[in-house]
């Protein structure tokens, strides 16, 4: 039966089926934004943004060519990337530059090139900033913000507080002193000592240095403390309120600069805040009839005002002081002097201050002071020989003394009369508490002494004649060989070991080879005392008549002459 055509439709429905199913998709197209590079795309970075790299054709642009240098070619340090092409120098924007002719930079966010005239910030480094670029607070060439720099620019740049200068480092010595004070409702420095910010080296810029406090009762003034070119320091400049801190009255500021801190503590004070007495110094004192002693009274706080404080003696007897001392306003002490009485005893110095009073103990041993030249410290036979030899006198009186003339004597432990002489050159004159040094030809430095003579005696003493002692005396002019120790032409006498004529008993032994005999400074001053103790700098003037009372052994020489400080 022939084929009809529905017959033949069926199977050539199946062949058509069939070969569809063998044959090539029909074509699909990209979708862009999908995150998949499709045929077509050179790019899908899954969005549709036509500002970025990739646009929405998901094709990236095409760069700008620029000019010849631009677009990181070999005078471009930047990466070419999204330029804006024209070649000229950038007007500051720091919007996507990929570096002009004149950007040194990155080519990313520059802020500013050499004649960048932006904001300064995110600066990845002009031709005059040799730094990183990074929050660059405004080099020299800079149009940035230009804030106060607190420190010089190393070439880092970053976080540069400070003045570009070079490769010129600055840092801090010291902050201080600590302890100082500050008044409220005030602004200036402190007292009594001004509060002082130092570098180690002199500022080849403008420094500023950062300052800052633990608490408001006490600011400094911008929290910055300006270090002018060519200086070292400068003081600090503090606002004090009290009221803006209940809590406390003390403040710590901070000072910093680069890695460098320093602290110090600022205690603010009530503007009317009364002060209170605090200590008086020395507290105890043992001194000779007719000597001065120094004292110290001082306050808790620095006063607002002029401070007068009243002194007296109990008993009156024990010698003399002024009736007030004074601290001045914004000080913490003041001085004054206690001079013995000619009669001893004990008793109190007294300091007092709106009703409040504090004493300090006193002791004056009468007849142990003197009112003429004494022979202070001798030595005999010393390191350099036989003679290595010194006398040194004293002036413990108030006024000069001309000893011009005057006569220095030499005589053996048990002789009846002197046996040598020197008479002291003109112009000889000892100054008030002042000193005066004769010496022997082998008196020489070598041998420990650390001053020179005033006059030489060359060899026509030894004090060192005799193992068994002897005696050393001064007096005036006219005193001879065959004077005895009561003449009123005697001055001064001492004898020592077997000395038959001393002034009580002479002094029992003889001190080191590069010793010496010293006269005390008062009756319970000690060779300990007397060599680097409270007496050491108080003179030589105690003189009670006896010898071996009146004189310490030294281990080791100390001579003095007209040229050396005047004690006490």
């Amino acid at each position: 039966m022939p084929w009809s055509f529905r017959q033949m439709l069926a199977p050539l429905s199946a062949l058509l089926l069939f070969m569809s199913a063998c044959g090539d998709d029909p074509e699909v197209r990209p979708v862009c934004g999908n995150g998949i590079v499709e045929a077509g795309e050179t790019c899908d970075d899954g969005n549709r943004n036509n500002n970025d790299s990739c646009d929405n054709s998901c094709r990236r642009p095409t760069p700008d060519a620029g000019t010849e240098e631009d677009a990181g070619t070999e005078d471009d340090a930047g990466t070419g990337e999204v330029d804006a092409g024209t070649g000229e120098e950038d007007a500051g924007t720091g919007e996507d530059d990929a570096g002009t002719t004149e950007d040194a930079g990155t080519g990313e966010d520059d802020a500013g090139t050499t004649e960048d005239a932006g904001t300064g910030e995110d600066d990845a480094g002009t031709t005059e900033d040799g730094g990183s670029g990074e929050q660059d607070a405004g080099s020299d060439e800079d149009g940035g913000s230009g804030e106060p720099d607190s420190g010089t620019d190393a070439g880092t740049g970053e976080d540069d507080a400070g003045t570009d200068a070079g490769t010129v480092q600055v840092s801090l010595d010291s902050f201080g002193p600590t302890g100082t004070f500050a008044r409220t409702g005030t602004t200036g420095a402190t007292f009594p000592e001004a509060l002082t910010v130092r570098l180690r080296e002199e500022a080849p810029a403008e420094v500023w240095v950062e300052v800052t406090s633990s608490s408001a009762v006490l600011n400094v003034q911008g929290g910055l403390v300006r270090i002018a070119p060519g200086e070292r320091s400068a003081t600090v400049q503090v606002t004090a309120n009290l009221a803006a801190d209940p809590e406390t009255d003390k403040a710590t500021l901070t000072a910093t600069l680069g890695n460098d801190t320093r602290a110090a503590t600022v205690r603010v004070l009530a503007a009317n805040q009364a002060a209170e007495l605090a200590t008086l110094s020395p507290e105890v004192i043992s001194v000779s009839a007719g000597q001065t002693q120094g004292y110290t009274v001082e306050l808790d706080v620095p006063p607002a005002q002029d401070t007068v404080i009243q002194l007296a003696l109990e008993p009156a007897s024990l010698g003399t002081v002024p009736v007030t001392v004074t601290v001045p306003a914004n000080s913490l002490s003041a001085k004054f002097d206690f001079t013995a009485g000619s009669t001893g005893g004990e008793g109190q110095l007294v300091a007092a201050l709106n009703g409040q009073s504090i004493a300090a103990a006193v002791q004056v041993t009468a007849g142990s002071s003197t009112g003429h030249v004494v022979i202070s410290e001798f030595a005999v036979a010393g390191p350099g020989g036989a003679s290595d030899e010194f006398i040194e006198l004293y002036n413990p009186t108030s006024s000069a003394v001309d000893i011009s003339g005057w006569k220095v004597q030499y005589k053996a432990y048990s002789s009846t009369n002197y046996n040598n002489s020197f008479t002291l050159p003109a112009n000889s004159v000892i100054q008030p508490r002042g000193y005066f040094l004769v010496v022997a030809s082998g008196y020489a430095s070598t041998s420990g002494n650390t001053v020179s003579g005033d006059a030489n005696w060359g060899t026509a003493l030894n004090l060192a004649a005799n193992s068994n002692g002897g005696h050393v005396r001064v007096g005036y002019p006219e005193l001879a060989l065959t004077d005895g120790i009561s003449s009123p032409l005697v001055v001064d006498t001492v004898g020592y070991l077997n000395a038959n004529a001393a002034e009580g008993s002479p002094l029992p032994a003889y001190p080191p080879t590069a010793g010496s005999f010293e006269r005390k400074a008062s009756a319970v001053s000690t060779a300990a005392s007397m060599v680097d103790g409270a007496d050491a700098l108080l003179g030589n003037g105690h003189d009670s008549n006896d010898n071996s009372a009146d004189f310490i052994l030294r281990p080791t020489r100390q001579p003095q002459n007209r040229a050396s400080a005047t004690e006490p």
